[in-house]
C-alpha cells in the first residue's frame, strides 16, 4: 500500500521537507514513485522512514502556558526511570555475555573431546584393517596350496581357534 509523504509528515507532525531529507539520507530513492505531483512510498520506504523518524524526532514540545507544573517532575521520573532501565538492561547484558563465553567454551570443550575420541576410533579402525588384511593374505596362502596339505598350513598361518 502506497503512502505519501504528506501522510507520514501529517502523522509524525513534521514538514514534509523533513521526510523528504530522510528519505535521501536513508537512500531509499528507488522505492519512491512520483504520481503527478505526489510522491509514493512503497511499505518498505514507509516502515524504514517510520523507523527513523520514530526514533529521532522529538515529540512537539507544549507551549509554556499549556505546560503543568508537574511537567517537570514527571520529566524528572520518566527520566530517571528510563535510566534506571538502562541500568537494567546494561546489567542483563553483561550476564548474558558473560553465558555466551561459558557455553562457547562448553562447546569447545566438546568439540575436542569429540576430536579425540574421532582419532582413537580412527586408530582402531586402523589397526582392524591391518588385522584384516592380514587374514586375507593368510587365506590367500593357503588357498595356494593343495587341499590335502591345508589342514597343517592352516594351522600354521592362522594359529589355534580363537575364543
Amino acid at each position: 500500500m502506497a503512502t505519501t509523504k504528506r501522510e507520514i509528515a501529517e502523522k509524525f507532525g513534521i514538514s514534509k521537507r523533513t521526510v523528504a531529507n530522510y528519505i535521501e539520507r536513508l537512500g531509499l530513492g528507488d522505492h519512491v514513485e512520483r504520481v503527478g505531483q505526489a510522491d509514493f512510498l512503497d511499505d518498505f520506504a514507509v516502515a524504514a522512514v517510520a523507523d527513523a523518524l520514530g526514533k529521532n524526532v522529538p515529540q512537539r514540545e507544549q507551549r509554556q502556558e499549556e505546560q503543568p507544573a508537574s511537567a517537570p517532575a514527571a520529566n524528572d521520573a520518566v527520566v530517571a526511570a528510563l535510566n534506571a532501565r538502562i541500568t537494567d538492561l546494561k546489567e542483563q547484558n553483561e550476564r548474558l555475555i558473560a553465558e555466551l563465553a561459558d557455553i562457547k567454551l562448553a562447546r569447545e570443550r566438546e568439540v575436542a573431546e569429540l576430536r579425540s575420541e574421532l582419532a582413537e576410533a580412527n586408530d582402531r579402525a586402523a589397526k582392524l584393517a591391518d588385522r584384516v588384511a592380514g587374514i586375507a593374505e593368510r587365506q590367500q596362502a593357503i588357498a595356494a596350496i593343495p587341499w590335502w596339505k591345508r589342514g597343517n598350513v592352516a594351522m600354521k598361518l592362522l594359529g589355534p581357534a580363537s575364543e
